[in-house]
């Protein structure tokens, strides 16, 4: 089961089933995207979380277009990013802005398997007339290995005043 909270979320996901009807990836049921409006901060582009639980198995976000002319990582599990304030989970997270160019900005959600291999298990693909859905917002993505940790229990969902530390700029 699919879960999103906030409208942008919710639009972009209805936009994206629409357009790509016969092909829409799921959210992966150990994955929950929140999203809240940002305070403060640029009006365009968006703030991307990666929260896990502390010892959960390592999980990254590839990051392709926005304001890099590579691909950028936000990583997070059990060997690596930052503890968060209550010690439930790790988080590591960044500031995303449009390029100039007007590309695609692709969202990669991978996880560490078995002897270190890493596959994809969901992306999104943000095309610069689905911006304004993303513009002035922060993006969670509470990815668990048991899937009920984040979903049954809103206490392990972490907010910005529970996150020391974790930010990052490529």
């Amino acid at each position: 089961m699919s879960v999103y909270t906030g409208d942008a979320s919710l639009l972009y996901l209805q936009y994206y089933e629409k357009l790509h009807a016969n092909s829409v990836q799921k959210v992966p049921a150990n994955m929950v995207i929140d999203d809240r409006k940002r305070k403060g901060g640029s009006p365009t582009g968006f703030t991307l979380y990666l929260v896990v639980e502390k010892k959960s198995w390592d999980r990254a976000i590839r990051i392709n277009g926005a304001q890099y002319s590579y691909q950028v990582e936000l990583k997070a599990g059990d060997n690596t990013g930052f503890l968060t304030l209550d010690s439930k989970s790790k988080c590591i997270y960044t500031n995303l802005d449009w390029n100039t160019k007007n590309g695609n900005t692709t969202l990669s959600f991978v996880s560490a398997k078995t002897f270190g291999i890493w596959s994809e298990d969901f992306k999104i693909e943000i095309t610069p007339a689905q911006r304004k859905l993303f513009d002035n917002r922060e993006f969670y993505v509470y990815w668990s290995d048991n899937e009920k940790f984040y979903k049954d229990n809103i206490d392990n969902k972490v907010k910005k005043d529970q996150i020391g530390g974790g930010y990052i700029s490529f």
